[in-house]
């Protein structure tokens, strides 16, 4: 085995250095940021475990009624429900605020009264009678010298007039007296008392007889 060559002036040849063996390559230290950030992603990852684990084993309707679901949720408002019910017209549903029908006045009447003279009739009788003329001044009173006669309003109707309550109460030509001629068969008279309206209809004029004097009417009285 022969040595190194020598070189031309006789001396040995140098012989190169031996490289150094290659080092390991070291990651740089992670930043404080960098492992926080880290944290945050491992506990949505695992949170996002833990729901798909949830998921599956429960179903959704168990993960929405689960405490923490009802507590985050909105409280329900309250539904108002308005229920209008329509009557069927009866009576016994009127509304509270509705007046009754005012129903008509209780008319009475009484036909073919022969009035004696000076016998008298009041209006607020029920039923019609006659009263003898030793009493008070009546609201038709029949005398034999003067005609018909009243301590209230006399009115003697037109011959077109029917003798209605609303005409007797509208007509103002009031007198006390209706003398004897005016007394024919046909004939109306309005009488108003303080609390009474009456209409007579002259049934047979005056008439003398042995019974005496006497005039034969028909009578209606609104209270």
């Amino acid at each position: 085995m022969s040595g190194p060559n020598p070189d031309s002036t006789g001396s040995p040849a140098p012989v190169p250095p031996t490289p150094a063996p290659p080092q390991p390559l070291v990651p740089p230290s992670p930043t404080p940021s960098s492992r926080r950030l880290g944290e945050w992603a491992a506990v949505v990852s695992a949170l996002a475990g833990v729901a798909g684990v949830l998921l599956g084993f429960f179903g959704l309707p168990t993960v929405l009624n689960s405490p923490t679901a009802r507590a985050s949720a909105p409280a329900p408002q309250p539904t108002v429900t308005v229920t209008h019910t329509v009557g069927t017209g009866s009576a016994s549903q009127a509304p509270p605020d509705t007046a009754p029908p005012v129903p008509n006045p209780t008319t009475l009447s009484k036909a073919n009264i022969r009035m004696p003279s000076d016998f008298y009739i009041l209006l607020a009788d029920n039923p019609i009678q006659l009263h003898a003329p030793d009493g008070p001044r009546g609201d038709i009173i029949y005398n034999s010298f003067n005609g018909l006669e009243s301590r209230g309003n006399l009115v003697k109707l037109d011959p077109g007039q029917k003798g209605s309550l609303e005409e007797c109460k509208a007509d103002t030509r009031y007198t006390n007296i209706i003398r004897k001629p005016a007394l024919t068969k046909g004939s109306r008279i309005c009488v108003l008392s303080r609390d009474h309206v009456g209409l007579v209809t002259v049934r047979e004029g005056p008439q003398t007889r042995d019974d005496g004097d006497f005039l034969t009417v028909d009578l209606t009285v609104w209270p």
